[in-house]
């Protein structure tokens, strides 16, 4: 058979473009230290040995009074891990991740992940996350977590997975630990974040803020029934494990004292300045200013937290005035 000069001419298919391997994905991992020498070297080892992924560390020293620093140092990954240091301490956990997301961007990398000090990560927890946030296409994605004590103790840290219309105007979504976010929805929420300084000063907790962004710019977020951080527990812990009877009745006391309000308030003012447009949001937050009691049990009883005992205690705080 006579082959023609167009098909002698026809360069052949690269057939080694399909045994290429894929590239790992690459991420940040921002890790916000204050006096956390016991623990920051067994967390910053767990972290550089997650599977399957290009992994890069940068710790923010917030000061610290113990040899944080010092065990950072010792742990010898140029390149790998990167310790930077606060001019002035921030004063709180959620203020050290906020100039942490202000003062570092995401370019060159596919996800960011935030980490506490003095956890231990399980080694596929990157890659788990990266695989479901590229299966969902997600903002973010955030997981169950085991908690352990030193004693021996431990106990999954579950998540109600299903959202309501507006539990991201009352609570976060899992531990920020567990915290993996794309780049670009990463480099939406930092630019807006270094505009609006102010309106995260009185933010406790930098997740929830992060979480609610998402949802206020109507973006899917993943949250795996799968704990993958071993999740310390200890004096120094922020806020410690949820189920535990210290951490109910502190947070009782904190909702009675107003605190809970205060954080209600900040949320709100912090989405609406994101998403004006936003009609849950700018309900709820005309809510919060009426400060009517049924108007306000009302809305939580239409879309407030995830679990049934915590919408419980959400509307009776509601009816009590407490919110």
């Amino acid at each position: 058979m006579e082959v023609s000069a167009d098909a002698r001419a026809a360069p052949a298919a690269p057939l080694a473009a399909a045994s290429q391997p894929l590239r790992e994905p690459r991420i940040l991992v921002l890790l916000a230290a204050y006096n956390g020498a016991p623990w920051i070297r067994d967390q910053i080892q767990s972290i550089l040995a997650q599977e399957a992924v290009d992994v890069h560390v940068i710790v923010r020293d917030d000061g610290s009074s113990d040899d944080t620093r010092t065990e950072v140092e010792r742990i010898g990954s140029p390149g790998r891990v990167r310790l930077q240091a606060a001019p002035a301490p921030s004063g709180s956990a959620a203020q050290n991740f906020f100039a942490l997301i202000r003062e570092n961007s995401a370019v060159g990398f596919d996800l960011v992940a935030l980490a506490d000090q003095d956890d231990l990560w399980n080694p596929d927890k990157l890659s788990r996350a990266s695989g479901l946030l590229s299966q969902e296409g997600s903002a973010g994605y955030s997981s169950w977590t085991t908690a352990v004590w030193s004693n021996g103790r431990e106990s999954v840290l579950r998540q109600v997975t299903a959202p309501t219309s507006s539990d991201f105007l009352f609570e976060g979504i899992g531990q920020g630990c567990t915290f993996v976010l794309s780049a670009q929805f990463y480099e939406r929420a930092r630019r807006f974040l270094i505009g609006h300084t102010a309106l995260t000063r009185l933010v406790h907790y930098h997740d929830w803020a992060l979480y609610a962004l998402a949802r206020t710019w109507g973006l899917h977020w993943s949250l795996e029934p799968h704990p993958t951080v071993r999740y310390r527990q200890h004096g120094s812990n922020d806020t410690g494990a949820r189920n535990s009877a210290d951490g109910i009745a502190r947070r009782i006391r904190l909702i009675r004292q107003g605190w809970y309000r205060q954080q209600l308030s900040a949320i709100a003012d912090l989405c609406f300045a994101a998403n004006p447009s936003n009609t849950t949001v700018a309900t709820w937050r005309a809510v919060l200013v009426a400060r009517n009691r049924l108007r306000t049990a009302h809305f939580c009883i239409r879309g407030g937290r995830r679990k049934k005992i915590d919408k419980a205690v959400l509307i009776l705080a509601a009816l009590a005035g407490w919110i």
